[in-house]
């Protein structure tokens, strides 16, 4: 342990090759759904990562120690190949990418707002895109474990 508070979480300290390492599992983690699913699972996690695992990819072996290094495996060998681009809006993307993302009814989504519902839609883009942080804040920290799937 590394003296962290219960209110901060729970803290894990390691040492490797001669050098401390501290990681810190903030409360909110500590509640998510991955968690409480991780902790479901436990005993099964714990059988298949009781001895170093070995992945092949594309007749390459690589040794998986533990849950996190597979993640990081799965991750990086996903990426390979793949660019991610972000855009502020709508204008900065050239028309085949607006036709990938936006203008082809296969791949979009259109909400309707009903006008008893007009107000509350305000009130919320006000609270997301106004220039007041505080509101902001409350929203995102009032909703984030909501989030079921985040692209970060």
């Amino acid at each position: 342990s590394s003296g962290v508070s219960a209110g901060e979480g729970i803290g894990f300290a390691r040492t490797v090759r001669g050098v401390q390492q501290r990681f810190v599992v903030d409360p909110i983690s500590l509640k998510s759904q991955e968690a409480r699913r991780l902790h479901e699972q436990r005993a099964a996690i714990a059988d298949v990562f009781e001895k170093p695992a070995t992945m092949t990819i594309r007749e390459t072996d690589t040794v998986i120690p533990g849950p996190s290094a597979l993640v990081k495996l799965v991750m990086d060998t996903g990426r390979k190949g793949v660019a991610v681009q972000r855009y502020k809006g709508l204008g900065e993307m050239n028309p085949e990418q607006l036709w990938e993302t936006t203008l082809d009814a296969n791949a979009r989504t259109l909400l309707q707002v009903k006008v008893n519902q007009i107000d509350s839609a305000e009130e919320t883009f006000s609270t997301l895109m106004g220039d007041i942080v505080e509101p902001r804040r409350e929203f995102i920290q009032a909703n984030a474990l909501n989030v079921a799937n985040l692209d970060v």
